[in-house]
């Protein structure tokens, strides 16, 4: 058995042992840290974080009804054909498309809070024209309105994703991430609760009349979420390094007044197959240790936290503890180098990318018309479609919840894995189902696990990417958006061709293709583990 080198063994036991951790039990500091990052605490929750959280309230609540199944069934009615409906999305995705690098760019060039001002100005512009063209039925007016949505999404989206990942402490993203992605989750049952309530006044019908108060209610509720995102502010994005509890200043100003006696440098002794460690002072100095004590390393204590590690391990262990990672130069993992067949760490963003964006090409065949598929083949009204896509965000809820709690011990790129290879199944099951009841629960599940880890990815997203340039990584999502949006043109096409059911088959083998991408993440994130 080879001897590690000296300095291997000593700083382990030096940073484990004159760590605040060893001095404080681990459940009070498991609670601390929840606390910190709790929604409904003030406490470590930024200004910036905080608007987020509202922005995404009042506008993912409008998003559901402009965008989803309230909009698809007016374009269904206003032309009796589900390719305008395509047609809609895809001006949508074409426009985000042409001005999502830009806006990346220019968000990660001048002040991102400048971005999101004027991207709010665009929201209330394309609010307005929203609602005229709905009032006056008008297809062309929806089609200019939707292309000034996607300019919105273009400039709004990576620049407050960027503001809100650089107010967030590095490594403590995902949970913050999955509370905003779980808000956009409440605001999409809000907003089909809020159509229930209005069909029911104005009438349970697929008919124009009966349409446009709720696509004109969303319009109000779009104006809203436009105005917020005037409430950011560069200048508070670090607000979290200001946010220290009266405990965390007590520590420091102990660790300042009692200074850890230094460590005896032992002497290795042995024969090849055993190590020793001989000290040259007795071991009554060792015999108590409390918390008020310095703390100070024995020979069965180092040889506890040694046993089992090889040196390449302590080594690595070491190098990750004295290198500083400084966040506006890198992601929390770029200094990871793993590797797997011809890719290292540097490519995990791209093919997350990649991946995100062939399964975005599937999903855009299918999810524009869920519910034209409901309502022709099995005969829901407004009020049942409503109240079977408010159900869906609370599975989705639950699910992300669950899977950011099972990441802690599996990973995050496993837990990834399984959800979305168990929305693939739920998806070709449907192109089969027959029983109402066995649709909708497959159609839940499949949304549900498709969307439950997206906090998951793009917390590793952002772990991995330095900040500079995080907008424009965001801004990529906009080459997704537009695949989403060009595939639901195809998608039309298909359905009026060969119908739903065909349409669900051809987006699952798209999705195995996106899976087997992801698969690869698999070795590469393995150390992506939250600190």
């Amino acid at each position: 058995m080879s001897v590690p080198p000296l300095d291997l063994v000593i700083d382990p036991l030096v940073q484990q042992l004159h760590s605040p951790s060893c001095r404080r039990p681990p459940a009070h500091r498991c609670e601390r840290s929840v606390a910190t990052m709790g929604l409904w605490s003030s406490e470590g929750v930024t200004h910036n974080v905080w608007t987020a959280y509202i922005f995404t309230l009042f506008f993912w609540s409008a998003r559901s009804i402009l965008f989803q199944q309230v909009v698809a069934g007016y374009v269904f009615v206003l032309t009796q054909s589900n390719k305008p409906v395509g047609i809609v999305k895809g001006i949508q995705g074409i426009s985000q498309l042409v001005f999502s690098l830009p806006g990346g760019y220019f968000a990660d060039r001048i002040r991102r809070d400048t971005i999101l001002k004027l991207s709010g100005a665009i929201g209330v512009f394309g609010a307005v024209i929203t609602f005229f063209s709905v009032e006056m039925t008008s297809i062309n007016g929806l089609y200019v309105a939707f292309g000034l949505w996607g300019l919105f999404a273009a400039f709004q989206s990576p620049a407050m994703e960027a503001l809100f990942a650089d107010s967030i402490p590095p490594g403590k993203r995902s949970f913050p991430f999955m509370i905003k992605y779980n808000i956009s989750n409440l605001a999409q049952m809000l907003g089909p609760l809020l159509s229930i309530l209005l069909f029911l006044f104005y009438g349970d019908q697929w008919q124009l009349p009966e349409l446009k108060p709720v696509l004109e209610f969303g319009c109000v509720m779009a104006v809203i979420g436009s105005l917020i995102l005037f409430q950011f502010n560069d200048d508070r994005a670090k607000d979290y390094l200001l946010d220290k509890t009266e405990e965390e200043k007590e520590e420091e100003l102990l660790e300042k007044m009692i200074t850890p006696s230094p460590l005896r440098t032992p002497k290795l002794v042995g024969n090849g197959s055993e190590i020793d460690m001989v000290y040259d002072y007795s071991d009554e100095d060792d015999i108590t240790v409390d918390d008020k004590s310095p703390p100070t390393a024995t020979e069965n204590t180092a040889l506890l936290l040694l046993k089992g590690k090889t040196a390449k391990e302590m080594d690595l262990e070491r190098q990750q503890r004295l290198q500083e990672v400084d966040d506006d130069e890198e992601g929390y993992m770029a200094h990871l180098d793993a590797k797997f067949l011809c890719f290292r760490t540097k490519h995990v963003p791209y093919i997350l990318f990649v991946s995100d964006f062939v399964i975005s090409n599937g999903a855009g065949m299918t999810i524009n018309f869920f519910p034209l598929f409901f309502k022709e083949e099995y005969g829901l009204t407004p009020i049942h479609v409503c109240a079977l896509f408010m159900s869906q965000p609370l599975v989705v809820m639950i699910l992300s919840f669950i899977a950011q709690r099972l990441s802690k011990p599996c990973g995050r790129m496993p837990i990834i894995a399984f959800t979305r290879a168990f929305s693939v199944a739920c998806l070709f099951s449907m192109a089969y189902a027959q029983p109402m009841a066995l649709q909708i629960v497959l159609f839940l599940m499949r949304g549900g696990m498709m969307r439950c880890s997206q906090p998951l990815r793009r917390s590793i997203l952002m772990d991995y990417v330095p900040k500079n340039i995080r907008a424009r990584w965001n801004a990529l999502e906009g080459l997704s958006v537009f695949s989403w949006s060009g595939s639901a043109v195809l998608g039309g096409f298909l359905i009026d061709a060969y119908g739903y059911r065909m349409c669900f088959m051809i987006t699952s083998l798209v999705y195995c293709v996106g899976l087997s991408l992801e698969m690869v993440l698999l070795p590469l994130t393995k150390h992506a583990v939250e600190r």
